[in-house]
């Protein structure tokens, strides 16, 4: 018989309604139970094939089934695709994602209701889903396929995937997202970082200040509107499982005639998201808890860029191979915007940049922002970064070159990364993965976010303080009277280092102190105005009674903290629609580290930004203020709602507190916040936060006053279920009065004394000592004959 062949051609759109015709051939071998896949992208319409108008969105998501139809075709069958190209696994990748009814060009007026399911589960890079990964790239594309760098390690997923769903979104669409935590014995929770919760402040995903931990065998839904244009990311706020996995993507869009920047670029494909980590080669608590009770290493192996890279090398025949990077295809001549954000889990900025192209920088945590042409971009973590490359260079293949900072640079494992940039028409790699080191992506000339800088310290660089907004003083429109430059309302003094205390968490002040061990063995606790956060037993947002208000602590309530180790809800109260000014104080005296920090629901402008050396004080960083030799800039200062601090140095960020609620505010190092590296903000009154929905969860502490009848009642109520016919020998319990049952309800029947009252027990009733004894012997007797039977 005939090899069959199989053609399926289809028309589809790209993200921007430029055509595209893209053609499978699967030729489907029986003898061998093989195929052979090609996938190609033509300009122009084969010989033949009708000339259709644009697609809709209804025929992309066709062609998504259609594709996600062949792809289980192709895993069905172990020897599957010997020829599978490059942008068929890519488009395979990212279909189940776009392949979404709200996955669309924007239209003014046009809101949906944006439904997900995300199961979170326990998996593992490299699994059997990997079947050949990486000795056949195809196999590395499978469903659940999570290569990741080729080291085998747990994770903490949602829905099988590293990273998790990317959500496109339009403004103000509701976004339903169901959470099925299926991890067995482990709580999660899902914060969307970028997205104010406007009217929904219990969808903020903080497990213990906004809602109840989801519970293992539950589910949660989060419903809220999208409120913030621009690039942001949602990820769990748990524990470490933000860095085991759980993390992905969340872009919410306007019409493009909406959009100020719409005239920089050509094409916004909604593949070229760049979700950027850096990675560890265990799970984060294993890490958590070696580094900190003993002196095991927390510094990341590598980096990873939508879940993808080299790093792990894999031998067989003489031949090296590596899990595939990931590849984002661009059009000749074409200006193209890219949307990076950082999910970086350690002390680990990333410098971007690509090979004979500069990047431009045009929105920076969704906030528009003033182009600007450089060579390079550091990312901290947290932080978004949208950027437009031009594809103006010679049709081909370039890297784009990822390089680790502090934790991740050449003083520990030098952890870097690359990206395929591939122009249509062009084939292959820009050369061998393997080539490519740290030293490789140093990229020298004009870098923007550069970092521990300050303006003005330098000729070759900018900071996130020298960029310009396109909004004058406001943020989405979201002011309080719009002038920033007035005398704030409330002004907060923050600093912060690594300090040498004996706290209980990870030092005992008799059995190992923290200068009774070796100097190695001493944990220095990052702190905020030396006091290290507790979150408060119940949620004050929902339950704002279960919370006694004594437990709230701050820098001007607490006595003490600097040399005794204070730890307790840190909460600073602001007036709604109060001008806030916060000056955070890196002192930089025990590290030399930057310390990125996240405002939940609230964007705020970074007015000033200076480097004073490698180290410096509180008090001496006042003394300059007050002398007025720190100059705040109000003209057009960025909208961001995450942002460094140079170490040895201050940032100074301006807020209108405008959303009433209680909102965190912390490093966005993962392992220092799971230290308490945060505080809280509380903007406004309890009466004025809207109410949690209807049988909203409830957690907290379960203390009852103590029962001095407590023997009394139980006995009592065994005493009352044996005569129920419940297997309980009375003769063995402990004298008590004979009282009715001490749990009044329909459960329970109590007999009077000495009238036989009504058999309630749902068993049937126990046989006699003698009757047991003599069942017992027959099921002896018959176990014996079955298996002499045998």
């Amino acid at each position: 018989m005939k090899d069959a062949t199989i053609f399926i051609s289809a028309d589809i759109a790209s993200p921007v309604g430029a055509r595209q015709w893209w053609c499978i051939d699967t030729a489907f071998h029986r003898s061998s139970l093989s195929t052979t896949t090609t996938l190609s992208n033509h300009k122009e319409p084969r010989p033949g094939m009708p000339t259709t108008p644009p697609p809709t969105a209804a025929h992309l998501r066709e062609m998504g089934s259609l594709l996600l139809a062949l792809s289980f075709f192709l895993a069905l069958s172990p020897a599957s695709a010997s020829v599978v190209s490059q942008s068929l696994m890519e488009t395979l990748e990212v279909l189940e994602d776009l392949n979404h009814p709200c996955v669309r060009q924007c239209v003014p007026g046009d809101y949906k209701v944006c439904r997900y399911t995300f199961k979170v589960e326990w998996f593992t890079t490299m699994s059997k889903a990997c079947y050949n990964c990486p000795y056949n790239l195809t196999d590395c594309t499978r469903p659940h396929c999570a290569p990741g760098d080729g080291w085998e390690r747990p994770l903490v997923t949602v829905n099988r995937r590293l990273p998790g769903p990317a959500i496109h979104v339009c403004l103000w669409d509701e976004v339903v997202v169901d959470v099925v935590n299926e991890l067995g014995s482990d709580s999660t929770s899902i914060h969307w970082h970028g997205l104010h919760q406007r009217g929904t402040p219990y969808m903020d995903g903080v497990p213990f200040l906004t809602q109840c931990p989801i519970n293992p065998a539950n589910t949660f839904r989060y419903h809220f509107l999208a409120d913030e244009i621009g690039t942001h990311y949602w990820h769990s706020h748990s524990g470490l499982q933000r860095t085991d996995g759980m993390f992905g993507s969340l872009v919410v869009r306007v019409p493009r005639e909406h959009d100020p920047q719409s005239h920089l670029y050509d094409e916004d494909n909604f593949a070229h998201s760049l979700v950027i980590t850096d990675w560890l080669d265990d799970l984060g608590i294993s890490k958590f808890v070696n580094h900190h009770h003993t002196q095991h290493d927390n510094k990341p192996y590598t980096l990873l860029i939508n879940g993808r890279g080299k790093h792990v090398k894999f031998e067989k025949d003489g031949i090296d191979y590596y899990t595939p990077v990931h590849e984002a295809v661009v059009k000749p001549g074409q200006r193209h915007r890219f949307r990076a954000l950082s999910n970086s889990i350690q002390n680990c900025p990333i410098t971007i940049s690509i090979d004979n192209h500069t990047i431009t920088p045009i929105a920076t945590d969704g906030s528009p922002v003033s182009p600007i042409e450089v060579e390079s971009l550091t990312i901290f973590g947290g932080e978004r970064w949208d950027f437009v490359v031009s594809a103006n260079q010679s049709i081909g293949s370039y890297w784009m070159r990822f390089q680790g900072l502090l934790d991740c640079d050449d003083r520990f494992k030098s952890a870097h990364q690359v990206v395929v940039m591939r122009y249509e028409g062009a084939e292959g790699l820009p050369g061998s993965v393997a080539d490519v080191d740290y030293e490789s992506t140093i990229r020298p000339g004009l870098q923007m976010n550069k970092l521990n800088a300050a303006p003005g310290d330098g000729i070759n660089f900018l900071t996130a303080a020298d960029v310009r907004s396109l909004e004058k003083g406001t943020v989405n429109d979201h002011k309080g009277d719009g002038d920033l430059s007035r005398n704030p309302d409330h002004q907060f003094w923050l600093n912060f280092d690594f300090y040498s205390k004996d706290n209980h968490l990870f030092h005992h002040e008799d059995f190992y102190p923290f200068f009774g061990v070796r100097s190695d063995l001493r944990l220095y606790m990052p702190q905020i105005n030396h006091i290290t956060l507790k979150l408060p037993p119940a949620p004050p947002l929902s339950q704002p009674t279960d919370v006694d208000p004594s437990m709230y602590c701050n820098s001007t309530a607490t006595n003490g903290c600097n040399d005794e180790f204070c730890y307790c809800p840190h909460m600073l109260n602001v007036q709604k629609d109060s001008l806030v000014e916060v000056i955070l104080v890196d002192e930089g005296v025990v590290y030399w580290a930057n310390h990125p920090f996240h405002l939940h629901g609230h964007k705020f402008h970074v007015v000033a930004m200076g480097r004073m050396g490698e180290n410096t004080t509180l008090a001496k960083i006042k003394e300059m203020d007050a002398l007025g030799l720190i100059e705040r800039n109000f003209d057009h200062p960025p909208a961001k709602d995450t942002v460094t601090v140079p170490d040895g140095g201050y940032t100074i960020i301006r807020f209108w507190a405008t959303n009433p609620g209680y909102w965190l505010f912390h490093c966005h190092i993962s392992f220092h916040m799971e230290v308490g590296m945060g505080l809280i903000f509380k903007v406004g009154d309890d009466s004025m936060i809207p109410p949690v929905p209807e049988k909203f969860p409830r957690c907290g502490h379960w203390t009852p006053t103590p029962n001095p009848e407590f023997r009394t009642q139980i006995m009592n109520h065994l005493e009352v279920h044996n005569k129920k016919n419940v297997n309980v020998n009375v003769d063995l319990l402990p004298n008590s009065q004979e009282k009715g049952d001490p749990y009044p309800g329909p459960s329970y029947s109590t007999p009077t004394k000495g009238v036989k009252g009504p058999n309630t027990s749902r068993r049937p009733s126990s046989a006699s000592g003698g009757d047991r004894a003599a069942t017992s012997l027959l099921f002896i007797v018959l176990l014996s004959l079955s298996f002499l039977a045998v």
